[in-house]
């Protein structure tokens, strides 16, 4: 079988890459279609003998005008590489291609990075809308595969697939150094509450009024708790994304004037799995989310608290795997905190517990469960 993967982006998508490198170890024929043949993961790909095609297969927001060319170009490689199955990884890959391909007989596979689009109802009716019976899905949380379902989409059509992170790797590694607390000055007696993610700013198009990530949130309920517990300090890590940098700015001021010197920002950091283990407790605030960075801190057996949106349920499962709060409440969010501080020994055995669960979840796994959806969706299509 001869796939297509389509990735919107050079830098990002190491899920992706992970995926797609133990698919080519199983002999499944790859093809990667990239921005650029030179940036980021295009040169991973290249190394382990994967063909790049250098075209960015996304809607041209900023420039309609260049619609039809590039669909034209597009069909030109679709029909010169023919694929088995073209996979996209992002809402505005599977929605061009859709486009381009109105006509084509070629499947097409959306494994769904996570719930956000379809949250919205006016996105969430343009994908799902642009469909026809050559599409498929696959929800990487529960949640997705759940509202593809309550929008009337048939079950058969509907996958389940974890975008993997070799969590097992990152449990051997985990291990506390010192070295962040002797960076910022904080002594091993602190009880230190962490966040870990980039700062997104506000999609207002989207209805959203407050950053993605929940900084503001985490920030609200530490300043509430700061005051019931003097031995405590809370630590952003994390830089902007990309435009988010007033946005930063934003939640920094916020922080100093609820919390004054009790909350650090680190900015971005490239040691983020030497660094983990010295946090007590880590929080996942998200407001909207697949699985984030849940699945670092659990590898490591960090207690971990997480807001209940997207794929954190696949995940936590309260007073076994670790925590949850309802997203956007910071007061029951530092009522959670306050009771993992005064509950530790049982929050430590809940992450021991965690450990054990997503180490089982692995680039091996993901490709494994897709292999299996390209079968299935070749025995469907043969049926037709």
């Amino acid at each position: 079988m001869k796939i297509l993967h389509i990735i919107k982006t050079n830098t990002g998508a190491s899920w992706a890459y992970k995926q797609i490198k133990q698919l080519n170890k199983m002999g499944v024929r790859i093809i990667v279609m990239l921005p650029n043949e030179k940036d980021g993961y295009a040169q991973e790909y290249k190394k382990i003998g994967i063909k790049v095609i250098p075209f960015d297969a996304s809607l041209p927001i900023k420039k309609p005008w260049k619609m039809f060319s590039k669909i034209k170009e597009f069909k030109r490689i679709i029909e010169l590489e023919s694929p088995d199955i073209i996979h996209c990884h992002f809402v505005t890959n599977i929605m061009f291609t859709r486009i381009a391909l109105r006509k084509w007989k070629i499947p097409r596979l959306f494994q769904v990075p996570g719930p956000l689009h379809l949250e919205n109802i006016f996105f969430r009716s343009l994908e799902i809308g642009l469909s026809n019976k050559f599409d498929y899905w696959a929800g990487s949380c529960q949640k997705t595969c759940k509202i593809y379902e309550k929008c009337g989409i048939p079950k058969n059509k509907i996958f389940f697939g974890y975008y993997a992170g070799d969590f097992d790797k990152y449990a051997k590694d985990a291990k506390r150094t010192g070295k962040l607390r002797k960076e910022y000055g904080i002594s091993d007696d602190v009880f230190l509450i962490g966040t870990v993610s980039y700062f997104y700013k506000p999609k207002y198009y989207m209805l959203q009024f407050k950053g993605l990530k929940g900084h503001e949130d985490f920030i609200d309920a530490f300043s509430i708790l700061r005051k019931k517990y003097k031995n405590v300090k809370g630590i952003i890590i994390g830089g902007p994304a990309a435009g988010a940098e007033n946005y930063e700015k934003r939640i920094i001021e916020r922080a100093h004037k609820k919390c004054g010197k009790d909350i650090i920002f680190t900015g971005f950091r490239n040691d983020i799995l030497e660094i983990y283990p010295e946090l007590d407790l880590v929080v996942h605030p998200s407001r909207s989310e697949n699985y984030g960075g849940c699945g670092e801190s659990l590898s490591m057996a960090v207690p971990t608290l997480t807001s209940d949106v997207g794929g954190f349920p696949d995940f936590i499962k309260e007073k076994k795997t670790g925590y949850m709060f309802s997203a956007g409440k910071p007061k029951e969010l530092e009522k959670k905190m306050e009771y993992i501080i005064n509950n530790y020994e049982e929050a430590k055995q809940t992450a021991k517990e965690g450990q054990k669960f997503i180490v089982t979840i692995n680039s091996e796994l993901s490709a494994n469960q897709a292999f299996d959806m390209y079968k299935e969706i070749i025995r469907q299509e043969k049926l037709r």
